[in-house]
């Protein structure tokens, strides 16, 4: 087994290096061989023996001769090393191709991939008077009563559930990829507003208002928030340009933010939001799967349909 160690490292080795090459050249032979069960005909164990015994003996004798006792056993060793870290290897990356992650979907241990763990990035909420943490097992859209908030075809099997806050960054990141994907698949889509940045529900009672006025303006309402300078969020003058620009009445949608009932209601919407148990914005459910974090645009897509849509 030591021949098929050797021509993986002298392959990689002989990029830079034309003796290398050479090297890799003859360890390839010496593998057809050995697959057949024959021996090598070149030579080329016994020359890279002795190679790395001249190389050791230099340094240590005893180590030397450990070395030639047991070649067969450390190559066998070190095949296996090899094969397994190559399954892992192979594992980590369609893991990470599908889910966003080395380790799987919504795992935040560390990937070589991912690095910075950016498709796991969150804005938390205020967890201080749970006594056990949220986890992603307990997410859930069971109980949570989603009927008063604005619905994008409605009469789709597929249904896209997203928790987010306009001035979350990662929010920001998820969105358009979530609205392409409701685009091009034609799933319902529900955007669920938690103000986990916003100093106030302000903006949640607007997008209420203007969903009560206007069911339609909602969702162009919706993408310019998330497209506009995140600045600019809380700044009322701007709101009321917006709602102007998207031909609807800023005066009338200021009055219904501000009346008491329409307070009342997205407390109560708030309060639904809670029950799924999230805990962090941006979450997205995709046919009740939650995906926690900014996920490539892939993904999501494989989440609603598989590896061959995507």
């Amino acid at each position: 087994m030591f021949c098929i160690v050797a021509f993986v490292i002298l392959s990689i080795l002989g990029i830079f290096s034309a003796t290398n090459r050479s090297l890799a050249k003859e360890a390839l032979d010496c593998v057809l061989r050995r697959v057949t069960l024959r021996p090598c005909n070149t030579g080329f164990d016994e020359k890279m023996k002795a190679r790395i015994l001249g190389s050791v003996i230099t340094r240590s004798e005893n180590a030397a001769r450990l070395i030639n006792s047991h070649f067969e056993l450390l190559s066998w060793t070190f095949f296996i090393l090899m094969f397994a870290s190559s399954i892992y290897a192979v594992r980590s990356s369609y893991l990470f191709y599908v889910t966003g992650s080395c380790n799987g979907l919504n795992q935040t241990a560390f990937c070589v991939l991912d690095p910075q763990g950016s498709s796991n990035q969150i804005s938390g909420i205020d967890e201080t008077c749970k006594v056990k943490p949220t986890t992603a097992a307990d997410l859930t859209l069971s109980g949570v009563n989603l009927t008063d908030f604005p619905i994008m075809n409605s009469n789709s099997k597929d249904t896209i559930v997203m928790i987010g806050s306009y001035g979350c960054d990662y929010t920001r990141k998820a969105y358009p990829l979530v609205r392409e994907l409701v685009d091009k698949s034609k799933a319902s889509f529900i955007y669920l507003d938690y103000p986990v940045k916003e100093k106030t529900d302000y903006l949640s009672r607007v997008g209420f208002c203007v969903a009560k006025q206007d069911p339609g303006k909602y969702w162009q309402f919706n993408d310019t928030l998330f497209a506009a300078d995140k600045a600019k969020l809380e700044d009322v003058s701007f709101i009321e340009e917006t709602l102007t620009g998207l031909g609807m009445d800023s005066k009338a949608i200021g009055f219904c933010a501000s009346d008491p009932q329409t307070q009342a209601t997205v407390t109560q919407q708030l309060d639904q939001i809670l029950k799924t148990n999230f805990y962090g914005t941006p979450t997205v459910f995709i046919n009740g799967d939650p995906l926690i974090g900014p996920k490539p645009y892939r993904v999501y897509a494989i989440k609603l349909r598989g590896l061959w849509y995507w």
